[in-house]
């Protein structure tokens, strides 16, 4: 099994190394894309708590289980693998590539001409975090997956979002997996949501818009203002 022994760096996928939350727009992607509105009642149900704010509620005491995202998948219950894959290689090609964080986007490239081994950890969709990262010559990814039953998407999540405390989960069962021998960490993210991520590593950069968040600093993490 191949081992490393180098500089180990993590990055997060929506607005770190790409400008926008990629997650909820690819689901709307492939429903108009294909014109699916098979379960649009879902969409009206999640509208509905949005504006009746029984949403925010939910979430308050619920804060892992993102009900919302959950909601917005559902709405492809049915869809098949085949349609997914083909829908993600489009959204790469029409919206992922034309929307990067110029700054982080760099640093990816930096790191890996360094031969630094880089990880991509994504509470979006493997679906087109794979195309990325296959296309980037990635060493390794992680993101939320689709579940699939008889190759058809079931509306749920396989195994658990990607999200949070999950991302050390899945780092962690990475490196034992892959053998990854490394001397120094350094992680990119742009979510207090990843602060447990930001803090694993040897460095953690903070990636804001425009100004400085408090967070960062009280966290003694360093910052990239964008």
């Amino acid at each position: 099994m191949k081992s490393y022994s180098k500089t180990l760096v993590i990055f997060d996928f929506c607005e770190t190394l790409i400008n926008f939350q990629t997650a909820d727009r690819f689901i709307d992607f492939i429903i108009k894309n294909e014109s699916y509105k098979k379960h649009k009642w879902v969409a009206n149900l999640d509208s509905f708590l949005r504006k009746s704010k029984l949403l925010s509620l939910f979430n308050k005491f619920n804060k892992d289980y993102n009900l919302s995202k959950r909601l917005k998948l559902a709405q492809l219950k049915g869809i098949s693998k085949e349609i997914v894959d083909r829908n993600a290689l489009d959204y790469y090609e029409s919206i992922i590539i034309k929307n990067p964080i110029r700054e982080v986007y760099d640093k990816l490239k930096f790191h890996q001409e360094n031969n630094d081994v880089i990880i991509i950890i994504s509470g979006g969709y493997l679906p087109y975090v794979k195309v990325f990262s296959e296309k980037n010559n990635i060493d390794f990814y992680y993101a939320t997956e689709f579940e699939y039953k008889d190759g058809l998407v079931t509306g749920n999540f396989s195994g658990k979002d990607c999200m949070n405390i999950q991302k050390i989960a899945v780092l962690e069962k990475c490196i034992k997996e892959n053998n990854i021998d490394f001397n120094y960490s350094i992680s990119y993210s742009d979510s207090i949501t990843d602060l447990p991520l930001l803090k694993w590593t040897n460095e953690g950069y903070v990636i804001s818009k425009d100004k400085t968040q408090n967070w960062s600093k009280e966290n003694s993490l360093f910052e990239i203002i964008i």
